[in-house]
């Protein structure tokens, strides 16, 4: 049997060698082996050669014979301005030499740092709220974990009763302030009431936060009961000025109310949402040993200053100790936790004052940008390696002249940091143009900012330069790492490059993204379509929703029938596909039963065109006492009740009991994503809130112009608030388009990435063919078939990722629009056919500008270098 060296370590030694000269170490240990294969086992010389090559592979010696192997004997590690100048210099020059590629290069990376420049603005501007407050670093606020049976919920709020607790018995609490969020109401005025909101505080309230005031006391402005102290654009809405104190205002219902102060105008960038702020001491006393009061806290705050030298961590411990001693005996338990200041507007927590940013939207929409990103990061590098592998002798002579590996890796990151501060203008107009309709579909769009400042600015220019070393890292590290010789003889080998199959499954992957995107489109649109089209079962045109505010219902009723437009008019107490209350009902022989409930009077059904299938309708005359009700076939049917049983039947409600006199066929009153279920239609005017209107629309002006005389007849200090039915019902749907226009504007960005990935994949084929395909033009082939040849591998990717992008599509679609019972746009085979039609002809055209162009090419031109 011949002996030789183990061939796997050999062959270990030689890979992590590379080009680095060690026939010398190869020599010894081959003769080490052959001398211990004498005088030992072969199994042992074998052993003592694997300690050798494994020695080897991680000493200093061979580490440094590598590094000496990519740099020529004139290498310096020293990288000096006039480099860095010259590095600028090269990567411009480089860039405008192949200005195609350069734009091609910056739109990727500008489309795909865009949502992150909305991320990174966004955050900027949340991060910095509430630190205007001077004493900011020592505030917290006591937060709560509520525990009822199995339901668990963790709540911005917490007891009042506590703060009395802090107030007595913890002494390193510099000040205990409360807030009670349940201020609201209307403010008395001639022509008309103007809403005010805000919270009821403590006197310290002022000197705790940052509020600046510009008059009156503020040692003593929210002292006694019945004072206010108004925001700057609140005294302007209510007085038009500022000079109020001492003014009353006039609360409808609520009594009146001295103004002892005037807040400057605070910062949109805070947690607190106020116009007003009310002494807390015109709120009743509380009774602190009422459990009640430990258990029911909806509204209320706790803040509390701690002094300078007072650890966190005692008032924790209080707040331990307190909730053993008062909930031991409760059915309910609650846990008490503190929350700096800063941190609240991102909390994820129930009841919160004011705007809330939770930190999971946040993780959500950076998951969202990083998908974005990272593939037209990665287009960046395929199309980089593909240009610069023409590169190869630039990189050989650098390091034949003493260029060492670091030096030519910062090169290559220069110039890719270069394209992305390019790109970053790119992505700052496209920024520009997306805020603010990003903004219109945010809940809190009134309180964000996204104006780009110098702090956003210095955000955005980090991020571009981190953008720049995570796109260009790889093809820097690559070139950085060849051989001279090598290079400069032009034989770099690309088949690691050209067999890198994540380069293929990234483009199978942007390509089934871009392919769920279109399905979306398609789904979303004609789910749109079929909600606005949809039979609710009643009538929803030429009917105008009025409000009726103060106005008593048979008044504005008996006005408007006199009006030659109108039709008819009926009273209820909301509009059905829109709102709807809910109560408990008892039937004679059954459990209580929950049921949707609308009031109504004798005129909805025929206005709405509901089809009263058995029973008869209200009576005109409205009864002071509730004794009817009309309810669905649905209720029939859920409590096990024949049709003809149904009239007549008794039904407990509100600890009434009324009479079934009637009952309607099914209609939609709640959205079409609720199913239909128990409902009942009631008779009591205390409940009616608007006045539903039956009128001529072929004069939309007119009929609203004399809507509106009508109403001033009955009320001088109010405006008329009336809308068409159809159009609040459309308006319901917003979310759909949201959802529209968020699936097509991240679905342009997708394709528009996957478009690039895939040119990028095209030229570094095209440019490593080109010989091949001269050669085959010499011998006859035709610009089609050469053209088909270097397109049918790229035309399975688009086909394998239509393949995985299929039951993604699905996917999405059974978590999203099956939610939606029975009343959803399905997903069809022709959706399909016609994505992915729409997928392989944007693929097929982005091929073909490429592989066509190559096709034509002159084979004189390409051969003459051989």
């Amino acid at each position: 049997m011949k002996i030789e060296p183990p061939k796997l370590a050999q062959k270990l030694f030689d890979w992590y060698a590379g080009f680095a000269k060690v026939d010398d170490l190869r020599g010894d240990m081959d003769e080490w082996f052959y001398h211990n294969a004498k005088t030992k086992s072969i199994s042992i010389a074998r052993r003592i050669y694997w300690k050798q090559v494994l020695s080897l592979i991680f000493s200093y010696a061979l580490r440094k014979r590598k590094r000496n192997s990519q740099s020529g004997i004139y290498s310096s590690n020293a990288i000096s301005l006039s480099m860095i100048r010259n590095y600028i210099k090269v990567a411009m020059r480089n860039l405008y030499q192949y200005r195609y590629f350069t734009l091609l290069n910056a739109f990727g990376l500008a489309i795909g740092m865009s949502i992150s420049l909305l991320l990174i603005s966004m955050y900027g501007y949340i991060s910095t709220s509430d630190n205007f407050h001077t004493n900011g670093d020592h505030i917290y606020t006591i937060i709560s974990k509520k525990t009822e049976g199995f339901e668990e919920g963790n709540f911005a709020s917490s007891p009042i009763v506590l703060a009395e607790k802090l107030k007595e018995e913890f002494n390193d609490a510099r000040e205990v302030v409360r807030v009670n969020a349940s201020f609201e109401g209307e403010v008395v005025r001639e022509k008309e009431n103007i809403h005010i909101h805000g919270y009821f505080v403590d006197q310290s309230f002022l000197s705790v936060f940052t509020f600046p005031i510009l008059s009156g006391n503020m040692e003593s402005a929210l002292s006694k009961p019945n004072t206010v102290v108004l925001t700057e654009s609140a005294a302007i809405k209510f007085f038009g000025s500022i000079d109020v104190v001492g003014k009353v205002i006039e609360l409808k219902e609520q009594g009146s109310y001295e103004i002892t102060g005037v807040l400057k105008d605070y910062s949109k960038n805070t947690h607190f949402k106020f116009e007003a702020l009310v002494s807390y001491a015109t709120l009743p006393p509380t009774q602190s040993l009422s459990i009640d009061q430990w258990t029911e806290y909806r509204d209320q705050f706790i803040y509390v200053l701690l002094k300078d030298s007072a650890p966190i961590k005692g008032l924790q411990s209080y707040l331990s100790q307190i909730e053993k001693n008062i909930y031991s005996n409760s059915s309910v338990k609650v846990n008490f936790s503190l929350l700096a200041l800063d941190e609240i507007i991102t909390s994820d927590l129930y009841n919160a004052l004011g705007p809330k940013w939770e930190t999971s939207g946040f993780i959500v929409f950076g998951a969202i940008a990083l998908l974005i990103l990272l593939p037209a990061c990665f287009n960046y590098t395929n199309i980089s390696i593909a240009r610069a592998l023409k590169r190869s002798k630039e990189i050989g002579l650098r390091k034949t002249m003493g260029g060492v590996k670091s030096q030519i890796f910062f090169q290559f990151i220069t110039e890719t940091v270069v394209i992305c501060l390019i790109s970053l203008v790119g992505a700052c107009g496209l920024f520009l143009l997306m805020r603010d309709e990003f903004q219109s579909m945010l809940v809190e769009a009134s309180v964000l900012d996204l104006s780009i400042t110098l702090k956003t600015a210095t955000l955005f220019v980090a991020f571009a330069l981190l953008t720049g070393l995570m796109a260009g890292l790889f093809p820097a590290m690559y070139f950085a790492g060849l051989n001279p010789i090598e290079a400069l003889k032009n034989k770099v080998s690309s088949r690691a490059l050209s067999g890198m199959r994540i380069r293929k499954g990234l483009t199978i992957f942007q390509f089934a993204l871009s392919f769920c995107f279109i399905l979306s489109l398609i789904v979303f649109g004609r789910q749109y379509r079929t909600l606005l089209n949809f039979d609710f079962g009643f009538q929803k045109e030429n009917i105008v929703n009025v409000n009726l505010q103060e106005v008593k219902p048979e008044l504005l009723k008996t006005e408007l029938e006199k009006l030659s437009v109108v039709q008819s008019v009926s009273l209820s107490s909301g509009s059905p596909g829109l709102s709807n209350s809910t109560t408990w009902v008892n039937t004679t022989d059954k459990d209580s039963v929950q049921v949707s409930q609308l009031f109504i009077d004798s005129d909805f059904l025929e206005n709405f065109k509901l089809k009263l299938i058995l029973g008869k309708n209200f009576p005109e005359a409205v009864s002071a006492d509730e004794r009817y009700c009309i309810v669905n076939e649905q209720f029939l049917i859920n409590n096990k009740i024949a049709l003809e049983d149904g009239v007549g039947r008794t039904l407990l409600v509100d600890s009434m009991e009324i009479q079934i006199i009637g009952v309607v066929k099914n209609f939609h009153y709640a959205p079409p994503q609720i199913p239909i279920g128990n409902f009942i239609f009631r008779n009591n005017p205390v409940y009616y809130t608007q006045a539903n209107v039956l009128v001529d629309v072929s004069d939309v002006f007119g009929t609203f112009t004399m809507l509106e005389n009508s109403w001033q007849k009955l009320s001088d200090n109010t405006k008329l608030e009336a809308a068409f039915f159809k159009d609040e019902l459309n308006d319901s749907y917003q979310v759909y388009r949201l959802l529209l226009k968020m699936a097509g504007f991240l679905g342009l960005l997708a394709i528009s990435i996957s478009i690039l990935g895939l040119l990028g994949m095209v030229v570094y084929t095209a440019e490593n063919r080109v010989k091949e395909v001269s050669i085959r033009k010499v011998l006859g082939a035709s610009a089609f078939g050469i053209t088909m040849l270097l397109s049918r591998d790229y035309l399975k990717l688009i086909i394998w990722s239509i393949a995985i992008g299929i039951p993604l599509a699905i996917g999405i679609y059974e978590t999203v629009f099956t939610r939606i019972p029975d009343y959803h746009a399905n997903l069809t085979v022709l959706d399909v056919v016609l994505g992915a039609f729409g997928l392989i002809s944007l693929g097929l055209i982005t091929i073909a500008s490429q592989t066509y162009k190559t096709a034509l090419s002159n084979p004189a031109d390409t051969l003459k270098t051989e």
